[in-house]
């Protein structure tokens, strides 16, 4: 009876670690390489062979001139996307476990919040397309929200701003979070959104002690509805859903203390921005990311732009030094996910021909391995870039 009673002990035991085992580090690429699903189709095999575990990918149904957008007037016609669905079930994904499609935050021109007739074409737009990647085999969405042309989060700018308070926005922006969540779900319960950021844009304004205060700097901050929508999301979510903040300010991080102090951001001083109501669920359904920007690094940013002008005096094997020093502190510190952006180069081909496009730069697929390398053997870094960095720093003066 003893011997029972140890066996049955270890086996329920082994079934709650595993229950609660913490997910694997994932390394996400994204950029203006982008492709569409009958690229991925095509070239799915060459694009495996370097070290990601999944991409951001587009559909070709929607609005035509610009198939990313939801929040716009008009509703898509389900066939648009019926290339895409095929396109997906025919692809044999292997070593690219988890892929998203991309959906852009940026609104039409005259699209408002409060206009019902704009919010419901918004809601059946994204239940399309969580309907065609769930179908598709996709683990979830990609949602960019920073606003390309119209910004749907700048209180100031939008259509009804003289008429609705900040705080009647708040409200409605909320509800519509709620909606366009519960709109996801109908069609892909266990979602998982990765988005490019969330609470990691505000860091200026999450120590704010005084309510109040916190509100009015919102009201004239441009993604000051953000939060609102955030908290409408977690207002419906379920429990198998996950939203990922993705930190796109990790972009320029030049030392490990930097992700500790993120992490630090997105699990525990952003909960001044989270309502008490729904602090439980943020804790544990949305998970802190972090961004790696190529172009950055690899002194792909024209030099006229003197914010980008570090990494063009670093030698190429300094450059790959600081790209797996980020890529390293990125996995080690993320929850799971970590999205890897670049403009001026192309992974997979697809802007071949572009004037202003670079190779994979020298060491950067190398750089990945070795830092994934360690983070999996859970190995240390095993080296500084402060000195490559101050040497750097001191020849831009």
């Amino acid at each position: 009876m003893r011997l029972l009673f140890i066996i049955c002990f270890l086996l329920i035991s082994l079934l709650a670690m595993a229950q609660y085992e913490r997910p694997r580090k994932k390394l996400i690429e994204y950029g203006w390489d982008v492709p569409y699903t009958d690229f991925v189709r095509r070239h799915i095999r060459q694009m495996e062979k370097f070290s990601f575990d999944g991409i951001v990918l587009r559909f070709k149904g929607g609005w035509k001139s610009s198939p990313a957008h939801i929040f716009r007037k008009s509703v898509a016609d389900p066939k648009e996307y019926e290339e895409d669905l095929a396109n997906l079930k025919a692809t044999r994904f292997n070593k690219f476990t988890d892929n998203f499609v991309l959906v852009w935050g940026t609104k039409e021109k005259d699209w408002d919040w409060f206009n019902e007739g704009d919010w419901k074409a918004a809601e059946q737009n994204i239940r399309l397309i969580a309907s065609v990647a769930k179908s598709g085999g996709l683990a979830g969405i990609c949602f960019d929200p920073e606003p390309y042309n119209g910004n749907p989060w700048y209180y100031p700018s939008l259509l009804n701003a003289n008429a609705k308070s900040f705080e009647d926005y708040w409200k409605r922006v909320r509800e519509c979070g709620a909606r366009f969540i519960r709109a996801i779900q109908a069609e892909f319960p266990n979602v998982r959104i990765l988005t490019f950021f969330q609470i990691s844009i505000l860091p200026d304004i999450v120590d704010i002690p005084n309510p109040k205060e916190r509100m009015e700097k919102l009201s004239q901050h441009g993604y000051g509805l953000l939060p609102a929508f955030l908290n409408g999301i977690l207002d419906a979510i379920n429990p198998q859903a996950i939203i990922i903040d993705g930190n796109e300010p990790a972009y320029y991080y030049r030392d490990s203390t930097d992700y500790l102090r993120a992490y630090q951001l997105m699990r525990q001083r952003a909960l001044s921005l989270i309502a008490p109501e729904n602090r439980r669920k943020y804790a544990t359904q949305v998970q802190a990311g972090f961004a790696l920007y190529m172009d950055f690094y690899f002194g792909l940013i024209p030099q006229e732009y003197e914010w980008g002008r570090l990494s063009h005096y670093l030698d190429p094997e300094g450059r790959a030094r600081w790209f797996e020093h980020n890529v390293y502190y990125s996995l080690y510190t993320t929850d799971e996910y970590v999205w890897c952006y670049s403009e001026r180069m192309d992974w997979w081909g697809t802007q071949k021909g572009a004037p202003w496009l670079g190779l994979v730069p020298q060491g950067a697929e190398e750089a990945i391995r070795s830092a994934k390398e360690k983070i999996e053997k859970g190995q240390p870094l095993g080296f500084s870039i402060k000195e490559i960095l101050e040497t750097a720093q001191s020849k831009m003066k």
